[in-house]
């Protein structure tokens, strides 16, 4: 006879049953909260700068030191994930808490009071104590100093001498803030509590330290031999200016740039510095750099009235360092602006590369002037980048420097570029460096047809052709849609791209609307002579100018619609300036390319800065 289950074994599954059902209940019911009304807190999130109102899109773990400080002076607590965005990270006064004390919160968890009392423990009044600064957070360190934690530590290797200062690593924090932040020395003594004395002692001793021993390390022509900048030559300009008589030569971008500086009681000081062309008193250091980025050499500085060129000569008369170090054949990138040096760096025996100018009474550049000038200018961006880093990772350099610090000028200018040559990673080959030099290799000596067929025909004038279209996803969809890195290959980089966006904002403000022109009816002629085929057609459209409100730009595009991606645009022209060249194309050009093949398949495509439209006051009639 099989008994059946003993009324023990029932009971414990009940028990089993109630047990886990209680914990569920548990589990599901919100954890107990108390009041403390001395004690406020921010909402728990990681999503979001906890400051209310904030909407800046960078954020970082709130540093322990602040958490600690605010817990203890404004009895605020902030939970351990929360995030702070890079404006509110850096500051020191936080007495606007107690304004927001309305938005925030004062029922608080055991874990909170528990997190509480663990901040309790020790009191930390502040986020910059470099005589630990091992125990300082990496992004803290790096936003004061524009350097990480190994590589400040690293500044005693490159200058051990520094370690001999009393206070080095206050010292040097110190130097490295002031050209970091361009605060002024009051509210940098302040920061690091000590007095303006002893501060602005601290910054003459390490500027002189750094410039005896660090800038010669890092920077001139004693740092660099000419080996060196060979093995820093790019892929694109090693390509097209590298090789001379079948010998790899250095290549070297030259730039002038400038520092505003004060006006001046000293009349002959502030003739020299006051430019005409930026209408304010300013020197001009000088750089000389790398393909990849890596300076050379600064010189200067200059004074505001001395031209690229005026500096130019000056630096290559016989027995001047340069004139030593540069030989025959080596390759020089520069700007319209150095023009009147030409003859002298020809006779010199250096190859020069500059992009071309309008000769009196022309409008256009030539096919071969405007490939030319896009090769220059392919390789040149690179001594605009490094000018870029010096104001932005130095503010110092980009705001008045005083007149009475004037002769430490250069120095700290020097210093800034080593610290950019120590630290600051090099430019890189791009990934498509290949089909970059395959495109400018194969279209260099292409004459432009459709812009001599357009100007022969006198097409900008022409109306009946063309038929009016408002471009939406769903027509005009035998035009090929492209990719980001296909678009890059059509216009050689991302400039033009990223002025396409803009364009594009200037176009449908007037139209509302993205209108262009088709003409389907295409010179058979002109079809032989680009090896086109029947169905092609050809793409009109109108650009504003970004400079001059009544100029208009004439954008032409040849398609063929039997072929499939970038190689369905057969050809383009614009009446601009380069618009004639065939090694990638104007921004003029990019706009129509990027809508019509791109942006008008994203789900939302928004002009650029859309929220200053309506900052100003607009007259009426303009």
């Amino acid at each position: 006879m099989v008994s059946g289950p003993s009324t023990s074994s029932q009971q414990n599954r009940s028990q089993e049953q109630d047990v886990s059902l209680n914990e569920e209940v548990r589990n599901n019911q919100p954890e107990p909260t108390i009041v403390l009304p001395e004690y406020m807190r921010a909402s728990e999130s990681e999503s979001r700068c906890f400051i209310e109102g904030c909407r800046r899109t960078e954020r970082y773990r709130v540093p322990l030191s602040t958490r600690k400080m605010l817990l203890n002076k404004y009895k605020y607590y902030i939970p351990e994930n929360n995030r702070l965005c890079d404006e509110h990270l850096v500051i020191e006064a936080w007495d606007f808490l107690d304004s927001l004390r309305s938005h925030y919160v004062q029922n608080f968890t055991a874990k909170y009071i528990q997190d509480m009392l663990s901040l309790k423990e020790v009191v930390d009044d502040g986020l910059l104590h470099f005589e630990n600064i091992n125990n300082m957070e990496e992004h803290v360190v790096h936003t004061w100093t524009g350097l990480n934690k190994a590589q400040f530590n690293q500044m005693f290797t490159e200058v051990p001498e520094l370690l001999e200062m009393p206070n080095a690593t206050l010292a040097l924090a110190a130097y490295l803030m002031k050209i970091r932040t361009g605060d002024s020395n009051e509210r940098l003594a302040t920061l690091l509590k000590v007095s303006r004395s002893t501060l602005e002692k601290w910054l003459s001793q390490v500027r002189e330290l750094l410039t005896e021993y660090f800038v010669p390390r890092n920077l001139g022509l004693n740092n660099l031999n000419r080996q060196q900048i060979i093995e820093r030559n790019l892929a694109i300009p090693k390509t097209l200016f590298g090789s001379f008589e079948g010998v790899d030569r250095p290549i070297a971008i030259f730039d002038g740039t400038y520092c505003y500086v004060e006006k001046s009681s000293n009349y002959l000081y502030q003739k020299k510095t006051y430019s005409l062309h930026k209408y304010r008193n300013l020197v001009k250091p000088f750089l000389i750099v790398c393909t990849d980025g890596y300076i050379i050499d600064v010189l200067g500085p200059y004074p505001a009235t001395a031209s690229d060129a005026e500096i130019m000569k000056k630096e290559f008369v016989n027995g001047r360092p340069l004139k030593e170090y540069f030989h025959p054949g080596d390759a020089f990138i520069l700007d319209r602006g150095f023009r009147d040096s030409l003859p002298l760096l020809h006779q010199c025996g250096y190859r020069t590369y500059v992009p071309a100018s309008l000769e009196e009474g022309e409008t256009q550049l030539s096919t071969s002037e405007a490939n030319k000038s896009r090769a220059v200018t392919i390789c040149r961006w690179v001594v605009e980048a490094v000018n870029g880093r010096f104001k932005r990772d130095f503010k110092l350099l980009r705001q008045n420097y005083f007149n009475v610090a004037s002769t430490s000028f250069m120095k700290d200018f020097e210093v800034a570029a080593s610290l950019l040559n120590k630290f600051h990673p090099p430019i890189v080959d791009r990934a498509d460096a290949g089909e970059i030099i395959l495109q400018i290799n194969r279209y260099m000596n292409t004459e432009n047809e459709l812009a001599d067929f357009i100007i022969r025909n006198n097409y900008n004038k022409r109306r009946a052709n063309f038929e009016s279209i408002t471009v939406q996803n769903d027509n005009l969809n035998d035009f090929p849609q492209l990719s980001d890195s296909e678009l890059i290959l059509i216009s050689l980089g991302t400039y033009q791209i990223k002025q396409a966006r803009s364009y594009y904002g200037e176009h449908i403000r007037v139209n509302n609307d993205f209108n262009i022109e088709v003409c389907k009816e295409v010179s058979s002629s002109l079809l032989r002579e680009l090896s086109a085929s029947n169905t092609s057609y050809l793409v009109r459209g109108r650009i504003q100018s970004r400079h001059i409100s009544r100029k208009t730009y004439f954008v032409y595009i040849l398609v063929d619609s039997s072929r499939i991606g970038r190689e369905a645009i057969i050809i383009n022209y614009c009446n601009c300036i380069v618009g004639r060249r065939t090694v990638g194309c104007c921004a003029h050009v990019m706009t129509i390319i990027w809508y019509l093949s791109w942006a008008r398949y994203q789900d939302n495509i928004v002009p650029p800065a859309l929220f200053l439209d309506d900052t100003l006051l607009i007259i009426e009639g303009e």
